[in-house]
C-alpha cells in the first residue's frame, strides 16, 4: 500500500500502461505493467488532474500530499461496512493486503488452468510482486481448496489407468 501512496504523476505512464515503483520493496525500483482495464480506469481518474506537475502525488489526499496508511485503512473499513462485509478486527481482515494475496493466487490458478509451466512462470510473478527471490512468492501461493478438484482431475486423466479405482463389493 505504501508504494501506491507514494506514486507521483511522473511514475504513472498511461500511454505505455506501466507504473514505475521507486524505492519499493528492498529499496529497488521496478516497472509494473497494468491491465488495460486498470489503465482505462486510471485515465478516467487522471482526466480530472490533467495539468498537475510531474512531482505531484498521483492519488492526493485533500491537502495535496499523500494519504496516510491510517486514513486508507479507515476508508477501507468504511467501504467494507457499506458493502455489508464484516471485519474481524485488527489484523484479522479482510485487509487491503489480502488483495495482493488474492491476485497472486488467482494468477497461479489461471496459469495452472491454461496448462502453463508454473516453475517457469513463478519468477515473473515474483518480479511483479517485487520479491527478491521465489521463496517470498511461494509464501503467497499455498494450494487453495478450489485447486484440489483440478489437480485430482488432471492426475486422474494422466494416471487413471495406472492407479486402479477401488471396486465396491
Amino acid at each position: 500500500m505504501g508504494e501506491v501512496l507514494k506514486l507521483r504523476v511522473r511514475d504513472v505512464d498511461l500511454n505505455q500502461g506501466i507504473v514505475t515503483v521507486r524505492q519499493g520493496k528492498f529499496r529497488k525500483d521496478r516497472l509494473v505493467p497494468l491491465a488495460l482495464s486498470l489503465v482505462n480506469r486510471l485515465r478516467q481518474y487522471a482526466a480530472g488532474f490533467e495539468n498537475r506537475p510531474p512531482d505531484a502525488i498521483f492519488f492526493p489526499a485533500p491537502n495535496g500530499g499523500p494519504f496516510s496508511l491510517r486514513t486508507v485503512y479507515g476508508l477501507f473499513r468504511k467501504l467494507l461496512l457499506k458493502c455489508g462485509i464484516p471485519h474481524a478486527g485488527r489484523g484479522k481482515g479482510p485487509r487491503i493486503h489480502d488483495f495482493r494475496h488474492t491476485f497472486a493466487v488467482h494468477t497461479l490458478l489461471r496459469w495452472y488452468r491454461d496448462g502453463e509451466d508454473l516453475d517457469a512462470k513463478l519468477p515473473f510473478l515474483a518480479t511483479y510482486l517485487g520479491h527478491q527471490n521465489l521463496s517470498g512468492t511461494q509464501r503467497y501461493l499455498h494450494l487453495t481448496a478450489e485447486l484440489f478438484p483440478e489437480i485430482t482431475a488432471r492426475v486422474d486423466a494422466v494416471f487413471g489407468e495406472v492407479i486402479p479405482r477401488r471396486i465396491e463389493p
